[in-house]
């Protein structure tokens, strides 16, 4: 008898989710910000920075949604739950001030102090009027604090696991691509810089597999990247 050609089958849900995963990393986070600094070669107007946070928000709640009703999952299987919210907010509201003071107080000031090109930044906004800096707290909280956490502390960490069969390995695997990924997208130029960001990836990673929910990490994201702007401009402006 004639050989019958091998059916091709599906890769395998923990290959496709990973995939998904990686490439909605790259649309999400990559393309907004490398569009913008296309379109725009000086400092972005107020509107293209909300435009860009928008855009990092929208396209990854429409992936990670996407993705959960393919296999039939919660949005609690990102962490998104109303549950100890108040306790989670404390929580994550308590490591900012040790963080604002281990960075303004010895990162920046090693990284170059006002040369430093994140602080160069925030005078640079807030030189430009309210409407810019406005702007760039809103590419903080909405682009860093929302859609970052629900992306690389939700989706990674909490649903993504469960299209393994050893779910707790994956976890581990998840949260070491958690920091590594988060870290190295941020783009640190220097040896402070880095350590920063490692920083802030392990405390957000840490809080999201502490508490299982995304409220703590939100918040924890969302009130250091307001904080370091009020900080700088406190010690800098």
């Amino acid at each position: 008898m004639p050989e019958t050609a091998p059916v091709p089958t599906a890769a395998p849900a923990p290959v496709r989710s990973s995939a998904v995963f990686l490439t909605g990393a790259f649309v999400c986070f990559v393309v907004p910000p490398l569009t913008l600094g296309l379109l725009v070669r000086d400092s972005p107007p107020p509107l293209a920075l909300v435009a860009v946070a928008l855009a990092e928000l929208v396209s990854a709640v429409v992936l990670v949604f996407w993705w959960l009703r393919r296999r039939s999952l919660a949005p609690s299987a990102v962490g998104l739950t109303s549950r100890h919210w108040v306790r989670d907010a404390l929580l994550g509201a308590a490591i900012v001030p040790p963080r604002v003071l281990l960075e303004v107080g010895v990162l920046i000031p090693m990284d170059g102090g006002a040369e430093n090109p994140g602080v160069q930044e925030v005078l640079t906004n807030a030189s430009a009027g309210v409407a810019a800096l406005a702007a760039t707290l809103v590419l903080g909280v909405v682009g860093g604090g929302l859609a970052e956490e629900l992306y690389f502390r939700g989706f990674l960490l909490g649903a993504l696991p469960t299209a393994f069969v050893h779910r707790r390995a994956a976890l581990y695997g998840a949260a070491a691509v958690s920091v590594l990924l988060f870290s190295v997208l941020h783009l640190p130029a220097s040896g402070p810089d880095i350590a920063a960001i490692v920083l802030a990836s392990v405390v957000y990673t840490g809080l999201f597999l502490l508490t299982r929910r995304l409220t703590a990490t939100v918040v924890a994201h969302s009130l250091w990247n307001v904080s370091a702007v009020v900080a700088v401009l406190a010690v800098y402006g």
